[in-house]
């Protein structure tokens, strides 16, 4: 369809599920890590997000271990501005694009929890979105400091959030949602985030017909009651208002547009996923392109051999090569 997308995916975690269960064996981690690193540098994926939440090893932690185990993906990492100062994050990415070569991102989130978040970003919600914008030119200021009018090719990501407020980052954050949903909200950040690109989450579940699709579906998402209570406790904690959304969809309906499923256990904690052939998701993908999304990240698949089914949707989408971080 000659589309040029840069697609990243999300990191799996050191626990059972994703941030869930116990913790692994570091061995056993490390394995499918690097099982995860290759299936998705074959298919050409670029970026890699790391997470941040209680259940999660220290993102920066986590970031070592991916290019320890990767060859060209890059991190972006998530970053609360309240738990670092700029200069010392600054230094942190300058040091790392000297020792692997390549630029690490970061992913400027407020929480997704009150927990997450500062007593003064829980008091004064639109003078939290001023800290992030506040928070980003600095950081950029220390980098250009730091690394000269080279730079370290550092990308400042950040959610798009109702909140009003000009961030400024290189790219704005969202999740699929049923494609009027998603039109107006790419509609919104445009307004709000003027120039900026922006990048949608999404899950993909391709095969070559639909039934066969669906059927992979439910053997790749089984119910299960652990994760659903989870999402319930999860829900009750919500600020963000891109995971609030997430879930009013959910409760409206579990199928939107025919092929974005909300209906696995883990409810709106992750991302819908896409269900369908090859030619209808691509398709979707096509017009959510089309209505002003930029860039395409894949949610985190049940297990590495779900890449040969994303990558001929990739194939399908976007020119080739792929590797690009702009």
């Amino acid at each position: 369809m000659g589309l040029s997308v840069s697609p990243s995916f999300i990191i799996p975690t050191h626990t059972e599920s994703f941030g869930l269960g116990r913790q692994l064996p570091v061995t056993d981690y490390l394995d499918r890590l690097q099982a995860y690193v290759e299936a998705a540098e074959r298919v050409g994926f670029v970026g890699a997000f790391i997470y941040d939440f209680p259940g999660a090893m220290d993102p920066w932690l986590a970031a070592f271990d991916l290019l320890e185990h990767s060859t060209r993906l890059q991190p972006i990492v998530a970053v609360r501005p309240h738990t670092e100062v700029a200069e010392s994050l600054a230094r942190r990415l300058v040091d790392l694009r000297y020792r692997y070569g390549r630029p690490v991102h970061v992913n400027l989130v407020s929480g997704a929890t009150g927990s997450a978040r500062s007593a003064a970003d829980l008091a004064d919600p639109g003078a939290a979105r001023r800290r992030l914008a506040d928070y980003a030119a600095d950081l950029r200021a220390e980098l250009r400091r730091r690394a000269g009018a080279s730079g370290t090719g550092t990308l400042v990501f950040t959610p798009a959030s109702r909140t009003p407020g000009r961030v400024g980052a290189d790219c704005v954050l969202t999740t699929a949602r049923p494609r009027a949903e998603l039109a107006r909200t790419l509609a919104r950040i445009d307004a709000a985030e003027p120039g900026s690109p922006v990048a949608v989450l999404v899950g993909a579940i391709a095969r070559e017909t639909s039934a066969q699709a669906w059927a992979a579906a439910g053997e790749l998402y089984p119910d299960d009651r652990r994760l659903a209570v989870a999402s319930r406790l999860f829900r009750a904690q919500l600020l963000s208002s891109e995971h609030v959304e997430r879930y009013r969809f959910a409760d409206k309906a579990e199928v939107h547009d025919e092929v974005l499923w909300y209906g696995a256990s883990a409810g709106a904690i992750d991302a819908p996923k896409l269900v369908g052939s090859v030619e209808d998701v691509t398709r979707w993908l096509a017009d959510c392109i089309d209505d002003g999304a930029t860039e395409l990240i894949i949610d985190l698949p049940p297990n590495p051999e779900e890449f040969v089914h994303i990558a001929q949707v990739l194939d399908l989408l976007l020119d080739t090569p792929r590797p690009q971080m702009r």
